[in-house]
């Protein structure tokens, strides 16, 4: 629905034509619900801003009660650009963002948002809202994942296997490793030494991937999960410009890291359909997760005795690593006059949702991670909770100096729900791991997308 609402809007040029009135208030809308924290962080920040500036145009926020993943809410959004009522702030999703720049709806905010400001803002966060070298996005929140074990079920490994993990989040391992530590705690199972514990008894797969949504339609957690094991091949997805998946998603570099996933599927040491939760009730011995899993874990699992490594690369002989990163962000309104005081208003109140203060308020509200760079220290990794320490020294480690966002095109909702059904989930369901079976299934998702990606090629 998303993609074809967009289609409508290029082909009306309603993004970039017309005249708007300006009203004498800055309207904000947001994907958050007004119960929620993030609704709620969203909503005092605009009151502080409105009470510290009296004389200045005021500010109003809507918060959208959000489904799914957010669907709800870019469906009125949609709605709102086509009858020219676009809000003069509002929220994207980070990759969606390149649909609505193509469409001519965002403004670019290089030339109005003050450098110093954004020279203190992440950098896989400035990645992410700049299409073509220009920003369009400002994130207020960043994101990670890691790799979580199981401690008890990891003490149970031969010494060797043990010595393969990361000892520091500076430290790197492997995709082989990984395999390898999995495919250990598999034996677990029948080692007659370990098969009758109690905690092996419990646990069904070796790894958690924590896609299982992607069956049910959430399509993008795989793409955001599983970018990085391409680019740690020294790969990538799609040309820089995204218009162009064919050369790159189907290279060589590329069909080798995703045999190498192939292997966990097709070796039943993980499960696109898993137990609900499985790595926190001890179904899992080891789980990709996300930076929320922690506040899940030390609110709802405190007997959870689990330990964190940095997410591993695919190739050892390519030096650098990547790991998953993003979220949603604030734009502008592109039919705000340039020059105008209202949008330079608008322009420092958009600053004003992702400075220092916002960014801290975000965290302690919500646990969102900070997008400015100085506020990573505000996370406390000094608490009586090891495990949330460990997992935090983790993730700012590579917020700071690992996280890379997802690929930026056009088409990128069409290129990330091709990815999730004609890739990933097809290698998980039929267990695929020869190069020929695996080139033919991506060699078909490239050919879906480039024939999308032909529309927005000029």
């Amino acid at each position: 629905m998303k993609r074809i609402v967009l289609l409508t809007l290029l082909t009306l040029g309603i993004g970039g034509c017309g005249e708007k009135q300006e009203s004498n208030e800055i309207l904000i809308w947001t994907h958050s619900s007004p119960e929620h924290p993030e609704g709620k962080a969203f909503e005092e920040r605009v009151l502080e801003y409105n009470k510290k500036n009296p004389d200045k145009i005021q500010v109003k926020i809507q918060n959208f009660t959000r489904t799914g993943a957010g669907s709800g809410y870019i469906d009125k959004l949609n709605a709102a650009i086509t009858a020219g009522e676009t809000p003069d702030i509002f929220t994207l999703d980070g990759p969606d963002l390149a649909s609505y720049v193509d469409a001519g709806i965002v403004k670019e905010l290089t030339p109005i948002v003050d450098k110093e400001f954004l020279s203190g803002i992440t950098t896989s966060i400035i990645e992410q809202g700049s299409i073509n070298d220009k920003l369009y996005s400002i994130g207020y929140q960043d994101s990670g994942v890691i790799i979580t074990y199981n401690k008890e079920i990891f003490e149970l490994l031969p010494d060797e296997v043990k010595e393969l993990v990361p000892k520091s989040p500076s430290d790197t391992w492997t995709w082989d490793d990984f395999y390898l530590i999995a495919t250990e705690l598999k034996k677990l199972k029948t080692n007659p030494q370990t098969k009758n514990l109690e905690i092996i008894k419990n646990m069904e797969i070796p790894v958690s991937f924590g896609i299982e949504d992607v069956t049910k339609g959430a399509y993008e957690i795989a793409m955001y999960y599983l970018a990085p094991i391409i680019w740690s091949n020294d790969a990538t997805i799609i040309s820089k410009d995204g218009l162009q998946v064919k050369g790159y998603l189907d290279s060589e570099k590329s069909i080798e890291a995703l045999m190498k996933l192939g292997r966990f599927f097709a070796d039943d040491l993980g499960n696109i359909v898993e137990p609900e939760k499985a790595f926190h009730t001890g179904k899992a011995a080891m789980a990709i997760a996300g930076n929320w899993y922690i506040s899940d874990f030390q609110k709802n699992y405190p007997n959870l005795n689990y330990g964190t490594f940095v997410y591993p690369k695919m190739s050892e002989e390519y030096t650098k690593n990547y790991t998953p990163s993003g979220s949603w962000a604030f734009v502008m309104n592109s039919q705000l006059e340039d020059g105008s005081e209202k949008t330079i208003q608008t322009a420092k109140v958009l600053e004003w949702l992702t400075n220092d203060d916002s960014v801290e308020l975000y965290y302690k509200k919500n646990g969102a991670v900070p997008v400015r760079k100085e506020k990573l220290n505000i996370i406390d990794t000094n608490t009586p909770d090891l495990s949330y320490n460990e997992a935090w020294d983790v993730l700012k480690y590579e917020v700071e100096y690992l996280n890379k966002a997802r690929p930026a095109s056009p088409a990128y909702p069409y290129i990330s729900e091709t990815f999730a059904k004609d890739i990933i989930l097809k290698i998980g369901r039929e267990k695929l791991t020869s190069e020929k079976d695996i080139r033919e299934c991506v060699n078909f998702a490239v050919e879906k997308m480039e024939k999308e990606l032909s529309k927005y090629r000029k």
